[in-house]
């Protein structure tokens, strides 16, 4: 069992997620998200990390056109747009007990490799064409 600050980090992304999950659906707008996930967070003494967004997806595209910026900064904007039908969203909540400023620890990154839309791929086999 986790305990202390770490107990109340894992709560607060908990109750934001869900916020969020309830907060994405037709009709609601994206600049009507961060407001409570933002207040979720400080009524927990947590605190958003900047640069964190949720995307929606498509069919190949992991990361959409329409994003939510969990945490507004002046120097970051989306365009405000409205939750459609069936629409997909990937959910990315990202909660600190510090400045909510990510820092980097090993020099090493992460690659999310993601197929090119605009290649077309020859491939010999039928199976893997389909």
């Amino acid at each position: 069992p986790v305990t202390g600050r770490a107990a109340d980090v894992l709560a607060c992304a908990q109750t934001c997620f869900d916020a969020a999950m309830r907060l994405i659906r037709p009709g609601n707008s994206v600049s009507a998200v961060s407001g409570p996930l933002n207040a979720i967070a400080e009524s927990s003494e947590c605190t958003l990390v900047e640069g964190v967004m949720t995307h929606n997806m498509k069919q190949f595209v992991i990361d959409g056109n329409k994003c939510v910026l969990n945490r507004p900064s002046a120097d970051q904007k989306v365009d405000d747009n409205f939750f459609g039908e069936n629409e997909v969203y990937a959910i990315d909540i990202v909660v600190s007990t510090g400045e909510g400023k990510a820092k980097v620890l090993n020099e090493k990154e992460t690659a999310v490799f993601k197929r090119a839309l605009n290649v077309e791929y020859s491939l010999k086999l039928k199976a893997s064409r389909a």
